[in-house]
């Protein structure tokens, strides 16, 4: 009967295999042990063994080795030479080692072929006991455990919640890798201690845990907590039972939702914000459609005075009340430039202007803005040299200003408004940054508030830059002050210091504004009378209709008046030949006065045209307006304006080709 099975059957040559057997006897006859010896004994022994003489020659093997379906050895074999030589260390060696120092020497998990081996090495005075157990299906169980352990670990170390499983007393233990990280502690460190001692560093249970209160009702909880570093957890807990449905533990998840809830609260702060910039966007809105209105009313109002006021002598008590309903509609208009100005829909014109005058028109608004705790003086230089500029901007550039000391003086304070004349020369201006050498007027607005630190002062005219709170500004007033200023061609010097205040000088130039205004002369209304040219004039609002109509005929013009497009069309049509010039407001409501006048230029080349509007925005296509260089008359117009315009107008002799 063959013991020998694949693959652990070894290649023996015919000689080695007879020498074998030859030596059998002679080794069986040095080496046997004393004859009163009963191996059999051995049989009963339920683990494969095996016994050596002291040179490690195989002597006798139990029936558990021999019914282990494996290939017996051979009586006379050198155990670990001639038989079992392929193990993974040399087992021979260690086998002799143990004979000749008399130690037992065991190797608990040996790799032999695909099994995995037990084996203990014995000594006894004649030789050693050699017992080996397979223990493969005990080590492939092992082996999935500690896979099924390591893809455990991998998989909850990969969640980026804190994951612990803590006992009914709330002592950890088991936790992934980013609950230790979290704490920067190892899973080995955290497990044995309690959970509050990890999270909030104390010797108690917090008040109000949700791991408690797990416990106590056996159920899911979730909360939110705060640890002490300031850092927000979301929390949930899980009851876990044992074989008998008892609550044995329970596992707690963490969130950290710090950066969650900062951007949950920057997120609400941009709505917020958002929702102010849609307000302002819709009162912007409101104030360009209440001011386009009222420009209309204001051209009709003022034009009508000034045809009135004419027809009474200069000392009439009729005309003086007259003088002063016109000075109350100039003030009107002003009031709605201001609206328009907010709005963002305020044509920039350069004019000459005092920066006096500019501010003594808003004093009053300006109160209202700063409140009651708050002084304004004014320190203006009676002589003030004029400047180019346009009074909306300068406007709004002293409103910043203001508005910006207002905030720099919470508990109330004075703020100073001063203009000068002043002469730049060129070494002066070779300090200064953006500074050149000339005439200047120069615009301060100090405060004696909390002033500006040194290291922000670099940076108070960069747009978005500020110090006050989200909902105290967007850090764009000084910017847009800054933009002002350059478009006008001038700079800007700011000076403060903490506690003590902050002043603001603006240098606007003087240069050539003089010149021209000796040049200019006042015209006469009886100057600007026309000879029988026919106007076609389009507006839709019906009061102004009416005033430019009479306005223009009792001046000496022929006047045909429509009030839409659709007739301003199908009358140029029929009067194109005898029409010198249309004068048409910018928004209609069929269509728009600039489309309008390109259609009857391709018509009529040489058509003079004039457009008006209460404001300018991209339904009245002001940019075309600019870039194309048609003749524009701002509403609301008086008499005046309307005439002049109109006589500028025809005079122009060469044609205006459409671009």
């Amino acid at each position: 009967m063959s013991h020998i099975s694949e693959p652990e059957k070894e290649n023996q040559k015919p000689e080695q295999n007879r020498a074998r057997a030859a030596d059998q006897g002679a080794q069986m006859h040095v080496h046997s042990f004393d004859a009163s010896v009963d191996f059999s004994i051995i049989d009963y022994i339920p683990v494969d063994m095996v016994i050596v003489d002291r040179k490690g020659h195989v002597v006798a093997f139990n029936r558990a080795k021999r019914t282990s379906g494996r290939r017996l050895p051979q009586i006379g074999d050198r155990m670990y030479k001639d038989y079992a030589s392929r193990h993974k260390i040399d087992m021979y060696r260690e086998m002799m080692d143990c004979i000749e120092n008399g130690t037992i020497k065991t190797f608990s998990e040996q790799e032999y072929y695909d099994q995995w081996l037990s084996i203990t090495i014995s000594p006894f005075p004649g030789g050693a006991v050699i017992l080996s157990r397979d223990i493969t299906q005990q080590k492939r169980a092992e082996v999935a455990l500690q896979e099924s352990e390591k893809e455990k670990e991998m998989i909850l170390s990969s969640v980026m919640e804190t994951l612990t499983y803590q006992d009914l007393d709330l002592k950890i233990v088991w936790t992934n890798r980013a609950a230790a990280e979290s704490v920067k502690m190892t899973p080995g460190n955290m497990v044995g201690r309690y959970c509050y001692q990890v999270w909030a560093n104390r010797e108690s249970a917090c008040d109000n845990c949700p791991l408690k209160t797990v416990i106590q009702k056996n159920q899911y909880v979730q909360a939110e907590k705060t640890s002490e570093d300031g850092r927000i957890w979301a929390m949930r807990g899980y009851p876990v039972h044992d074989g008998t449905g008892k609550i044995a533990g329970v596992v707690g998840v963490r969130l950290d939702i710090t950066r969650q809830k900062k951007a949950e609260e920057e997120k609400e702060a941009i709505q917020q914000q958002l929702f102010q910039s849609h307000k302002l966007e819709a009162i912007g809105t409101l104030a360009g459609g209440v001011a386009h209105d009222f420009n209309n009313l204001l051209t009709a109002i003022q034009g009508t005075l000034d045809m009135i006021v004419t027809k009474f002598p200069a000392d009439h008590q009729i005309q003086r009340d007259l003088k002063d309903l016109q000075k109350s509609a100039s003030r009107a208009a002003d009031l709605t430039r201001q609206l328009l100005l907010f709005s963002r829909k305020h044509p920039i014109h350069f004019s000459a202007l005092n920066v006096n005058t500019v501010v003594d028109n808003i004093l009053k608004l300006l109160h209202r803005l700063i409140g009651e705790d708050i002084q304004i003086s004014t320190a203006f230089q009676k002589d003030l040299w004029e400047i180019m500029a346009d009074p909306g901007t300068v406007e709004q550039v002293i409103m910043n200003l203001t508005v910006n000391a207002r905030d720099a003086m919470p508990n109330g304070g004075k703020i100073t408004i001063k203009t000068e004349n002043v002469f730049i020369n060129e070494s002066y201006a070779k300090i200064i940054p953006d500074a050149r050498p000339g005439r200047f007027v120069r615009l301060t607005i100090a405060d004696n508030g909390v002033g500006i630190p040194k290291k922000n002062m670099p940076h108070i005219f960069e747009p978005f830059f500020t110090t006050k709170s989200s909902d105290r500004g967007t850090g764009l007033g000084l910017s847009v002050v800054y933009g002002i200023v350059k478009q006008h061609e001038g700079w800007i010097n700011a000076y403060s210091e903490p506690k003590e205040g902050t002043e603001i000088r603006i240098y606007l130039s003087a240069e050539g504004v003089n010149r021209e205004k000796r040049s200019q002369k006042a015209i006469p209304i009886d100057t600007l009378q026309g000879r029988g040219e026919a106007v076609l004039v389009i507006e839709d609002e019906m009061c102004v209709l009416n005033f430019a109509r009479r306005a223009l005929m009792k001046n000496g013009y022929c006047v045909i008046a429509v009030s839409s497009a659709a007739e301003a069309i199908a009358t140029f049509e029929k009067e194109k030949d005898r029409i010198h010039l249309v004068f048409s407001d910018v928004v209609l409501p069929d269509g728009n006065g600039v489309e309008l006048i390109e259609r009857f230029l391709n018509k009529k080349p040489d058509l003079r045209m004039l457009l008006t509007s209460g404001y300018t925005d991209k339904k009245a296509q002001w940019l075309t307006i600019q870039e194309k260089k048609y003749p524009f008359l701002q509403k609301p117009y008086a008499l005046f304006n309307l005439l002049n315009a109109v006589k500028e107008t025809l005079a122009v002799h060469k044609k205006i080709k459409q671009n």
